[in-house]
């Protein structure tokens, strides 16, 4: 039995607003994926980081920039194989199954290039709680926010939410192969609107799918307000590692 990995890495970080130096030419926006960090791009944190519980990697890169991120993962000494991602994040997750090409009882992590630093700690539990006999395993964490119903067309707020029941979702998103296989098949078969997140496709199918406890540091890097942080966590490691 094999435990692989998909990393997602093909967005085009538009949020994020990152742009390459410039010289006399105007600034080149940046894949979020190579957006560096402590001379290490966003999604070689990822990868080298999944690489500690996966024996092996596909990470879906932007159609263009697919020579890029393998320099990039190379710099970093990680081994992985890199695809052209979909026009969706869904789109992008198939590939990258059928890329890695896996047997029915393999464990498969499904994870974002932008949560780059979730500790390996909460992946290897999710692959534990796969391997206890769970379909799937996700990563969430307690909603801390005041939540409300959206305000109306005359701008009046919406019911309160009871956060307490409510969690927020990150990744590594971890599943036998056989339920992230079927589930995306059934999915594409279907034509189903694409789902945010992996367990929401295997979960319509009726698989039994658990939460483990997430971590701060799995948050997602989307906007530029972000990467203070990301910085200060990619400069931690880097520390502990010299």
């Amino acid at each position: 039995m094999t435990v692989a990995a998909v990393i997602t890495a093909a967005g085009s970080g538009t949020r994020l607003g990152a742009h390459s130096p410039d010289g006399t030419a105007p600034k080149v926006p940046v894949p979020k994926a190579l957006v560096p960090l402590e001379g290490r791009a966003l999604v070689a944190w990822a990868a080298s980081r999944i690489a500690d519980v996966a024996e092996r990697i596909v990470v879906t890169a932007p159609p263009l920039a697919v020579d890029a991120v393998r320099s990039a993962l190379v710099e970093a000494g990680v081994d992985a194989l890199v695809v052209p991602g979909g026009d969706t994040r869904q789109a992008s997750v198939a590939a990258g199954l059928r890329a890695l090409m896996l047997d029915p009882d393999d464990i498969v992590l499904i994870h974002d290039a932008a949560r780059a630093f979730q500790p390996t700690e909460v992946m290897a539990a999710t692959i534990d709680a796969v391997h206890a006999g769970a379909d799937g395993a996700i990563p969430v964490l307690p909603v801390v926010d005041t939540l409300i119903g959206a305000p109306g067309p005359d701008g009046v707020i919406g019911d309160p939410v009871d956060r307490e029941g409510l969690r927020a979702v990150q990744t590594p998103q971890t599943f036998r192969a056989r339920v992230a296989l079927d589930a995306h098949r059934v999915a594409e078969a279907h034509g189903t609107p694409p789902a945010t997140d992996d367990a929401t496709l295997a979960r319509a199918l009726g698989h039994r799918i658990v939460a483990v406890d997430g971590h701060e540091w799995g948050f997602k890097v989307t906007r530029p307000s972000d990467l203070p942080l990301a910085r200060h966590i990619a400069q931690s490691l880097s520390g502990g590692r010299a």
